[in-house]
């Protein structure tokens, strides 16, 4: 990657622990999931495909999922979990709701991002695994 890449509801990782040639998904197939509570879990799964959106008029709550499901959904599913694996995803707060997201366990909101979607908008996260021995991501935004 040259630094100047753009990564749209990807998962992106390298092809080499350390290395520099990046390996991209594409994750735009599945259908985007679609949250009309007031709470829900946003799982490893649901986040290949890149979109989760909150129907709700009232506030919504999304939890991610935890970094361990993070992980063993990366090593089932891409041939093994690296540090620096990226998942890109999108939430849309589609109603007259806020959306706010909430981390799971063994995840970190980066300093200086935010958990909240503004109703009637979106908001792109890049989620990082920083740890797959045990279990770490960070989020930013």
């Amino acid at each position: 990657m040259g630094g100047d890449d753009v990564i749209f509801n990807s998962i992106m990782y390298s092809s080499t622990p350390g290395g520099s040639v990046a390996r991209v998904i594409d994750v735009n197939g599945p259908t985007p999931t679609v949250n009309s509570t007031t709470a829900g879990t946003l799982t490893f799964a649901m986040m290949l495909s890149g979109m989760y959106c909150a129907t709700n008029a009232a506030a919504t709550t999304i939890t991610l999922d935890t970094a361990a499901n993070i992980v063993a959904g990366l090593n089932t599913s891409y041939s093994g979990a690296q540090v620096g694996d990226t998942i890109v995803f999108t939430i849309a707060a589609s109603a007259g709701g806020v959306g706010t997201l909430t981390i799971g366990t063994g995840n970190t909101l980066s300093t200086g991002s935010v958990g909240t979607v503004a109703a009637n908008t979106q908001r792109t996260y890049q989620l990082k695994v920083t740890n797959v021995t045990t279990p770490a991501c960070t989020v930013y935004c």
